[in-house]
C-alpha cells in the first residue's frame, strides 16, 4: 500500500480572494490532487496581508489556511526576500510534515525564511516560476519598455529600476555606476537610499540565485522562462518545462448569419500598462470611424489608476469601444463565442497565458504580441497572428483582416492541455525520479 503524499502549496494569495493566473493555477492543481484523494493529503497556506488582517474572511475551504502576517525586516532584507519572522509557519511544517512544499511566488509573504525552514525539516521543494520576481522589479520589461533578456547585471538592473521610478537618464546611470560607498541601504534619508540602490539590486540578485540553488525542482511554464534561467547559470537539470492548461473546450456555437461585415474584437483581463490594451485602443483610433470594427473590453481595475483614467478619457466619445465590466468565470467561454477575434496585446513576457488558452477553448482565433508565451503558442497556428507591440502594426492587421475574413476563418482550435496532464507531469518530475512515494506495510 502506498503512503499518502502530504503536499503543501505556499503562495501570496488564495483563490477566489484573488483571481489571477497563479491563484487559478494552484486551485486547478489542487482540484486534480483531490480527485486522487487516496494518494494526496493537501494543504494550501498563505500569510495574511494587512487587508485580510483587518477583516474576517469567510467560507474558505478547510484545506486553505491563513497564517499571521509576515513580520517585515529592515529595507535591505526586504529587497533580499527575507523577513524578520514568518509566524506559525515552522509550527505548521512540524504538524503537517509535508513530503513536498510547492512554492508559487517569492516576495514579502513567501520568503527565503520559508525556504530555510522547509529545508530544516527535510521536505522537497518545488518552485513554479509564474512570473520573474526580480527583473527591473517587473516581468522582463525594462524602463524603456523594451524586453530585457533576464541576465542579472547589477548596473543595468539598477539603472532600469531607477528609470522606472522616474529618475532622469543620466542621473540614473551615475547612481547605478557606484555602490553606495560606506552608506547603509537601511538609512531613511532619501539621498542615501538612492545612492545605495545598486547594493539593493545586488542583494536581490544574490537572494534569487540562492533560492534557485536551494530548491530541488524548478517548474517553468514557457521556453523563454527556461532559457532565462539557463542564462542565469541555474542548474539545467533542475529545470522542467511543463506548460499550463486551459479550460475544457466547449461545444462551439453554430455561427449566426451576420447582418454586416464588421470585425468584433474582445479583450479580457486587468487594466494595467503591461497588459497592453492601449495598443489596441490606439490602433482603432488610427482607423476612420466608418470602418466596421468594434472592441468590447472585460475585466477589473478601470477606475483606480491614472492609466485607466487616461484610457477612459480617450475612448469616451468613441462608440466602437465599450467597457463591459467583469464576466463570471462560468460564463466566459460562452460569451467569447460572440466575437470574431481575441486580442492579447501584452507588452511583457507572459508565461501562459491563461486567456489565450481560454480563447482556444471558446473556439476563437487570437491576435497577440510576438513576445514570450504568446509567441510560443501562436506561432504556426492557422488563423492566429503575432505582431510587435506597436499600434501601427495592429492597425494594418485589422485592415488586412477586414479585407479578407478568410484569414481568421481558417482557424481550427488546437487541443488544449488539461490540468490532469499538468498535475501528472509534475507528479512524474517529483516522485518517479526521486522515489518520494514510500511504501508502507
Amino acid at each position: 500500500m502506498l503512503k499518502k503524499i502530504r503536499y503543501l502549496h505556499l503562495s501570496d494569495n488564495f483563490y477566489p480572494l484573488v483571481t489571477g493566473g497563479t491563484e487559478v493555477f494552484i486551485q486547478k492543481i489542487i482540484d486534480e490532487q483531490f480527485k486522487l484523494e487516496n494518494q494526496y493529503e493537501v494543504l494550501w497556506v498563505c500569510h495574511k496581508s494587512r487587508e485580510y488582517e483587518l477583516k474576517k474572511v469567510k467560507n474558505l475551504e478547510k484545506y486553505k489556511q491563513f497564517l499571521e502576517p509576515v513580520i517585515q525586516a529592515e529595507r535591505s532584507k526586504r529587497f533580499s526576500f527575507q523577513a524578520k519572522e514568518v509566524p506559525g509557519f515552522y509550527q505548521l511544517l512540524l504538524k503537517f510534515k509535508p513530503d513536498v512544499v510547492h512554492i508559487h511566488s517569492l516576495g514579502s509573504r513567501t520568503t527565503l525564511n520559508h525556504i530555510s525552514l522547509i529545508k530544516k525539516i527535510g521536505s522537497k521543494i518545488l518552485f513554479t516560476l509564474h512570473t520573474p520576481p526580480c527583473s527591473c522589479m517587473g516581468n522582463l520589461l525594462n524602463a524603456s519598455h523594451q524586453i530585457c533578456n533576464g541576465d542579472l547585471n547589477d548596473f543595468r538592473c539598477t539603472f532600469f529600476r531607477l528609470r522606472s521610478k522616474g529618475i532622469p537618464y543620466f542621473l540614473a546611470k551615475l547612481i547605478a555606476f557606484q555602490n553606495g560607498w560606506f552608506l547603509s541601504s537601511n538609512f531613511k534619508n532619501r539621498l542615501f537610499r538612492l545612492l545605495t540602490s545598486r547594493k539593493l539590486t545586488s542583494e536581490m540578485h544574490s537572494s534569487w540565485l540562492k533560492l534557485m540553488n536551494d530548491v530541488d525542482y524548478i517548474h517553468v511554464l514557457s521556453q523563454w522562462g527556461k532559457d532565462m534561467l539557463i542564462r542565469q547559470k541555474i542548474d539545467s537539470n533542475k529545470i522542467h518545462l511543463i506548460r499550463t492548461a486551459g479550460p475544457k473546450k466547449i461545444v462551439l456555437k453554430k455561427p449566426l448569419p451576420k447582418k454586416d461585415n464588421s470585425l468584433k474584437l474582445v479583450f479580457w483581463g486587468r487594466c494595467n500598462p503591461q497588459k497592453g490594451i492601449h495598443i489596441v485602443i490606439n490602433a482603432l483610433m488610427m482607423l476612420p470611424k466608418e470602418i466596421p470594427i468594434r472592441l468590447d473590453i472585460y475585466g477589473p481595475y478601470w477606475e483606480n489608476n491614472q492609466y485607466s483614467k487616461n484610457l477612459m478619457l480617450k475612448i469616451d466619445s468613441d462608440k466602437r469601444i465599450k467597457i463591459c465590466g467583469n464576466i463570471p468565470n462560468n460564463q466566459l467561454l460562452e460569451k467569447l463565442q460572440n466575437y470574431d477575434l481575441a486580442v492579447i496585446p501584452s507588452i511583457w513576457l507572459e508565461t501562459g497565458p491563461l486567456n489565450l488558452l481560454e480563447a482556444f477553448a471558446a473556439g476563437i482565433p487570437v491576435l497577440g504580441t510576438d513576445l514570450g508565451g504568446i509567441k510560443e503558442l501562436l506561432t504556426n497556428q492557422k488563423g492566429c497572428f503575432v505582431l510587435p507591440p506597436e499600434s501601427s502594426a495592429w492597425k494594418e492587421m485589422f485592415i488586412k483582416i477586414l479585407n479578407n475574413k478568410k484569414l481568421i476563418e481558417q482557424f481550427e482550435p488546437p487541443i488544449v492541455r488539461t490540468f490532469y496532464q499538468v498535475n501528472d507531469d509534475i507528479r512524474k518530475v517529483l516522485f518517479n525520479k526521486k522515489n518520494l512515494i514510500k511504501k508502507t506495510k
